[in-house]
C-alpha cells in the first residue's frame, strides 16, 4: 500500500506584501515566526513516523502517546506504609517518661519501612514493554507465533536486548516457561509481572527464568567444547 506524501512546510513570509519589503522590524518578526513553524510544525510532522508512530524508534513523547493508547503506565507506583506501621529498630529509654512503654519496634516485632517510589524504566525498556503490550492485542497465543515475535523483538531492540534473546516453551500442562538470556532489571521485571505483559493464551500460567550462562554445544555464539560446560538446572 502506498502512503501519500504530504508537504508539511509552512512559509509565513509569503504573507509579506511588497510594500513592506523595507519594514525591517516586521520582517524580523515574520522570520522568527517562520523559524518557530519550521521547528514545531514542519519538522514535527516530518519526523512523526520516526518519533511517534514507529515504536522501535519512538522518543519519550511518542512513547507517552503509545502508553495512553495501550493503557499501560510506564512505571509501577509502590505506596509507602502508613505512619502507624511497625518498623525495624531498638527500644529506647527516655528518663523523662520512665513508665511509658516505648513504641520503637525491635527485631521480633517490625521490619524496614517501605517508602513510596516509582520504578523508572530506561527509554529502551519502555519501547520493549510497549511493543509487548501491543503484541498481546494481536497475538493468537500460539507458541510458534510468540517465539517468532520474541525473535523479532530482541533483534530490533537496542541494548541490552539485542545482545540476547528470549523464548517461550509450552509445558503442555496449561503453563508456559519464558527463558531470557540477558539480565532484566528489577524495574523491568516488576512491570512485566505487575501488568502481565508476557503473551500467553487465556488461563495459562507463566513461569519466567533469566539465565545468562553459556551452555554446552555448537553454534555461532562459541558455545562449544572450549568455552562452556553442561548447564545445571535450578529447580
Amino acid at each position: 500500500m502506498n502512503i501519500e506524501e504530504f508537504d508539511y512546510s509552512v512559509n509565513v513570509l509569503e504573507a509579506l506584501l511588497w510594500q513592506y519589503n523595507d519594514a525591517s522590524n516586521l520582517q524580523a518578526l515574520l522570520a522568527d515566526k517562520q523559524a518557530w513553524y519550521q521547528t514545531n510544525q514542519t519538522e514535527f510532522w516530518e519526523n512523526w513516523y520516526t518519533n511517534v508512530f514507529n515504536l522501535i524508534t519512538a522518543n519519550l513523547f511518542g512513547l507517552s502517546v503509545w502508553a495512553y493508547i495501550l493503557n499501560l503506565p510506564l512505571f509501577v507506583t509502590q505506596n509507602d506504609q502508613p505512619n502507624d506501621a511497625p518498623i525495624f529498630g531498638f527500644n529506647a529509654y527516655d528518663p523523662a517518661y520512665p513508665t511509658l512503654i516505648n513504641t520503637y519496634m525491635n527485631f521480633g516485632n517490625g521490619n524496614f519501612l517501605n517508602e513510596s517510589n516509582a520504578p523508572t524504566l530506561t527509554i529502551e525498556e519502555q519501547r520493549f514493554i510497549l511493543r509487548l503490550a501491543y503484541y498481546k492485542y494481536v497475538s493468537n497465543g500460539c507458541t510458534f507465533s510468540i517465539n517468532q515475535f520474541l525473535n523479532y523483538l530482541f533483534k530490533t531492540s537496542g541494548e541490552p536486548f539485542n545482545t540476547g534473546t528470549g523464548y517461550a516453551l509450552d509445558n503442555l500442562n496449561m503453563s508456559m516457561t519464558y527463558l531470557f538470556t540477558i539480565d532484566l532489571s528489577l524495574e523491568l521485571q516488576t512491570v512485566l509481572y505487575q501488568y502481565d505483559l508476557l503473551p500467553r493464551p487465556a488461563g495459562v500460567l507463566i513461569i519466567g527464568y533469566v539465565d545468562t550462562s553459556t551452555v554446552f554445544g555448537f553454534g555461532i555464539y562459541n558455545q562449544n567444547f572450549s568455552y562452556s560446560n553442561f548447564i545445571e538446572e535450578v529447580p
